[in-house]
C-alpha cells in the first residue's frame, strides 16, 4: 500500500488523478480508513485550513494512524507554492516516524513552477510578483524559499540535485525541469520523509515500475445535468470567465450581499438564494454560484466565513433539487462543502486535466464530484454555458 497525506482536498484529488494512470485501486478519504482495501490510499487532513499549532498535531495523528497500515511508502503532499503550515507539519511527522531527515520537492516545472538558487518562479517571474501575492490566506510576499516556508529559527537546506544530501534536517530540492524531478526521485530512501507536489509524486510513481492502466479515457467528459458549479477562488481566470457568462445572460447567481454582510444570516436569505439557483438549474440544466468581489468591499469578513456560507447554500440547494454533477473550485471551499454534506470517501474516475479530477462519492448513486485547485485551469469545454 502507498499512503498519501495531503494537506487539502484538491491536492488529494490531484494525486488521485495521477494514480489513475496506473493499475491501482485508489481511495480518497477525509480520515485514515483502517479497513481500506485500496493499495493507494489518499488522506485529506485539511490541515492547510487549520491554525498552525493544530495543523502539526493533526498531521502527527494522521501519520500515526497511517503507520498502522504498514504502507510501503508514506508521501506528504503539500502545495506546490508552499502555502500552508508546511514546516510545523513536517517536523511533527518526522517525530512521529522517528526520522531525522525530510526531502521536500515542491516545484512543478510542467506548470511553470520552478525553484532555483533558493528562489521560486512562476513562468520565469518571481512568485511574489504574481497573483499569489494576493492570496487571501497565504499571501506570498517574498520569492525566497526560506521566507515562503517561514524558516526563521530552524536550519533549512535548499540545494540542487547535484549537491550531496545532508544527513539530517529538512531539505528543499530545487528543480527547473522534469529531469530534475526524476533525479530527486532516484535519491529517496526509507530513512527520509518524502514530501512535495504533484510533479515530484508523478516522478516517484514512474520510478516504482507500476503496471500502467490500459483503459484511460481521452475524450472530453460530457457532464450530466443538472450540474452545479461552485467557484471558491479569487484567481482571475475563473472570476473573469464567470463575469463574462453572467454578462451574456448565463446561469450565474452571486451570493447576496445580505448573506455576505451578516455574521448570522437569516434562513430566509438562504432560502431565497437557493430558490434562485434551483430555478436556474431547472431552466438551463446548469448553474454557477460565486462571490462578486464588488459586494465584499468595505465589509469586515474572513475567507473562512465566506466558505461556510457557500457550503450552507450548497446544502440548501441539494436538499431542494437533484444535482448529478457538483464541480467545485478551490481546495478550502471544497473541503468545507464536503464536511457540510458529510461526504467522506471518494473514488477518482478521470483526470480531465492536471489537477482537475472527477470522482464518485461513496453512498451517492449517479452523483459525481469534480474538484480543482483555485490556481489551476479548467478544461476549455467546462465554460460552455
Amino acid at each position: 500500500m502507498i499512503v498519501v497525506l495531503a494537506d487539502d482536498l484538491t491536492g488529494a484529488a490531484e494525486l488521485g488523478g495521477i494514480a489513475l494512470h496506473y493499475n491501482l485501486d485508489i481511495e480518497i478519504n477525509m480520515s485514515v480508513n483502517p479497513r481500506s482495501n485500496a493499495n493507494f490510499l489518499i488522506i485529506s487532513t485539511d490541515t492547510r485550513a487549520m491554525p498552525k499549532e493544530k495543523a502539526g498535531v493533526e498531521a502527527a495523528k494522521a501519520t500515526a494512524k497511517a503507520m498502522k497500515l504498514k504502507p510501503k511508502m508514506i508521501f506528504k503532499k503539500i502545495d506546490s507554492v508552499l502555502r500552508g503550515h508546511i514546516l510545523p507539519e513536517i517536523n511533527a511527522q518526522l517525530k512521529q516516524l522517528n526520522l531525522h531527515k525530510a526531502l521536500l520537492v515542491p516545484a512543478n516545472p510542467a506548470l511553470g513552477r520552478t525553484l532555483t538558487n533558493g528562489m521560486y518562479y512562476i513562468n520565469g517571474q518571481p512568485i511574489h510578483e504574481s497573483g499569489f501575492s494576493k492570496d487571501p490566506e497565504f499571501a506570498i510576499k517574498s520569492s525566497r524559499v526560506a521566507d515562503m516556508l517561514h524558516a526563521h529559527d530552524e536550519p533549512l537546506y535548499v540545494i540542487s540535485n547535484q549537491e550531496p544530501l545532508p544527513e539530517s534536517g529538512i531539505i528543499v530540492g530545487e528543480a527547473q525541469t522534469t529531469d530534475d524531478l526524476n533525479r530527486w526521485a532516484s535519491q529517496i530512501d526509507t530513512d527520509t520523509l518524502i514530501a512535495g507536489a504533484a510533479g515530484f509524486f508523478s516522478a516517484l510513481l514512474d520510478k516504482m515500475n507500476l503496471e500502467p492502466r490500459t483503459s484511460i479515457e481521452s475524450e472530453d467528459t460530457i457532464f450530466g445535468k443538472p450540474a452545479l458549479f461552485v467557484c471558491g477562488t479569487a484567481f482571475g481566470k475563473s472570476v473573469e470567465a464567470i463575469k463574462s457568462i453572467k454578462k451574456k445572460g448565463g446561469p450565474v447567481s452571486y451570493m447576496p450581499k445580505e448573506i455576505i454582510a451578516s455574521s448570522n444570516p437569516a434562513d430566509s436569505y438562504y432560502q431565497q438564494w437557493s430558490d434562485e439557483v434551483v430555478s436556474l438549474l431547472a431552466a438551463k440544466g446548469k448553474a454557477i454560484i460565486a462571490i462578486d468581489e464588488k459586494t465584499t468591499k468595505d465589509i469586515d469578513l474572513s475567507t473562512a466565513d465566506l466558505r461556510e456560507k457557500t457550503a450552507q447554500a450548497v446544502e440548501y440547494i441539494l436538499e431542494k433539487v437533484y444535482v448529478r454533477e457538483l464541480l467545485v473550485e478551490g481546495g478550502s471551499t471544497a473541503s468545507t462543502i464536503i464536511k457540510k454534506l458529510q461526504f467522506n470517501r471518494f473514488f477518482p474516475i478521470k483526470e480531465l486535466m492536471p489537477g482537475v479530477i472527477r470522482m464518485s462519492v461513496e453512498g451517492k448513486d449517479d452523483f459525481y464530484l469534480t474538484l480543482k485547485p483555485g490556481s489551476y485551469d479548467w478544461p476549455a469545454h467546462i465554460w460552455k454555458f
